[in-house]
């Protein structure tokens, strides 16, 4: 077999193979065995009917056909090996010829990944954002735990904003009643525009007894009807003031494990400043690895794109199911459509590809290697994220066949640990307020406890690891209420 290649460009060339005519003789009479056996001919014994009454009874191109569609495969893979190629995409074939005395030729263009020399990976610089907490933060934290912790007593007078009213509600919409959308006491806070701003305004004023009905328009992220004109019907049950405990030492023994209000400031301090600490180590990360990338121009596989669209599609559409939505109800509420959204994910997907391409040329280049605890510590990241169980994650990797992949997202982790440990980041904070807030090991400590990941925490999920019912990870953690004694 005679095998050439011509380069097409950067990303893509042609294939030509030919084949001598002993092999596709060959292919011919595998194929009239392999005909014959599934053809009952009067007269014949099963896989013994002569190859010219078999023409006869399937046509004269049948076997060709057969002998063709059984062997080019073999033969493309063959020569893919021979010439040392790499497709990433399925081949375009074109066969010339195919013929038991003259032999097969035949052309596949084919996709292959570009070749790329990574650029130096080091001298790249960067500031740290800002990450100092005023005092307006902590005081706006202390007031949500006094909001937490406030005592709620029913009494007998119209309802005032910031009292809790319990209430009936119906939702009508075009003279039908929603049932999905129908409460009975429920305790609502006047003032919080939970359900529509208008219902503050009509509480006000309202004592326990009263009934009213108000219209206003359903919010737009409402299944199937939001944005609708929609009549409200509202029974206040009851009304209550809510009283706010003291901002004092008492708050904290009650609130916390704290004993005096001084210590639970400073732990809400803390606490906001490692969160921002991390948001800032994930920021940073990511201007570190967009500037690496800016040093190099890539042609990118368009079929690398495709799949990548296609993924990030398919994750969408599972999410808007999730909530019980359409794709275009979703894109409705957020004022944008299909195409729109599409276009934008196809930018994305072409710089997710780009970052893919270098990084895994960088960590070829700088020889990374797999530790022994690599992959399970992906899969513990992957676990956070998804808020699933290793063993869960394991499972889908392994039915998936997603392993591959994993491997190539710690070797491409590992490009990037390398780029940001060369990079200059400037107003970072010290190795000793990271140990003292608990996002970095003391090295003369003894602990074998790992720190929290640079980067927050927030582990992307690996290219072609599906995870059912997965939303998209967060970008800051956990929720910005403070937790106390959680740093």
């Amino acid at each position: 077999m005679k095998t050439s290649v011509e380069s097409l460009d950067p990303v893509k060339v042609k294939l030509t193979v030919e084949v001598e005519p002993k092999r596709i003789k060959q292919a011919f009479d595998r194929a009239t065995r392999e005909l014959a056996k599934q053809v009952h001919l009067p007269g014949f014994r099963p896989g013994k009917a002569p190859r010219r009454l078999l023409e006869q009874r399937l046509g004269e191109g049948a076997i060709a056909q057969a002998a063709m569609e059984e062997s080019l495969s073999d033969y493309y893979g063959e020569a893919l090996q021979a010439e040392s190629l790499e497709p990433i995409a399925q081949p375009e074939v074109d066969v010339e010829s195919f013929d038991e005395d003259e032999g097969a030729r035949f052309t596949a263009i084919v996709e292959v990944r570009p070749t790329i020399e990574p650029p130096d990976h080091t001298g790249i610089s960067v500031t740290f954002p800002d990450h100092e907490v005023d005092e307006d933060e902590v005081d706006e934290q202390l007031q949500s735990l006094r909001e937490r912790f406030a005592e709620v007593d029913e009494v007998e007078r119209e309802a005032r904003t910031g009292d809790m009213v319990t209430l009936d509600l119906r939702v009508e919409v075009d003279g039908e009643i929603l049932e999905d959308a129908a409460v009975e006491d429920a305790l609502y806070e006047v003032g919080s525009a939970g359900v529509t701003p208008k219902l503050d305004d009509e509480v006000v004023g309202k004592e326990a007894g009263d009934g009213f009905t108000y219209e206003d328009e359903l919010p737009e992220a409402y299944p199937e009807h939001g944005g609708k004109p929609a009549t409200f019907h509202v029974t206040i049950k009851d009304v209550r003031e809510k009283t706010l405990p003291d901002l004092d030492d008492d708050l904290a023994t009650t609130a916390s494990a704290f004993d005096t209000l001084e210590e639970l400031k400073a732990d809400i301090r803390n606490s906001l400043l490692a969160r921002r600490i991390q948001e800032g180590q994930h920021e940073i990360r990511g201007q570190i690895v967009e500037a690496y990338l800016a040093r190099i121009d890539v042609p990118v596989p368009q079929s690398m794109v495709e799949a990548e669209l296609e993924g990030r599609m398919e994750r969408f559409e599972a999410q808007a199911e999730q909530y019980g939505m359409s794709v275009e109800d979703v894109l409705s509420a957020e004022g944008t459509d299909r195409e729109t959204y599409e276009a934008d994910q196809r930018k994305q997907a072409e710089s997710g590809v780009k970052a893919q391409l270098v990084l895994d040329a960088l960590a070829q280049h700088l020889q990374v290697g797999l530790d022994p605890d690599d992959l399970d510590q992906e899969i513990i990241r992957h676990a956070r994220s998804n808020n699933m169980s290793p063993e869960q994650v394991a499972q889908i990797i392994h039915e998936q066949g997603s392993l591959p992949m994993l491997i190539g997202d710690i070797m491409r982790r590992k490009a990037i640990d390398a780029i940001v440990a060369e990079a200059k980041v400037d107003g970072a904070p010290s190795d000793e307020q990271l140990i003292e807030l608990g996002l970095k090991e003391d090295p003369d400590a003894g602990d074998d406890t790992a720190a929290e990941d640079a980067d927050g925490g927030n582990a992307e999920a690996a290219p072609g690891l599906i995870v059912p019912g997965q939303d998209d990870p967060d970008d800051g953690g956990d929720s910005e209420l403070y937790v106390p004694g959680r740093d």
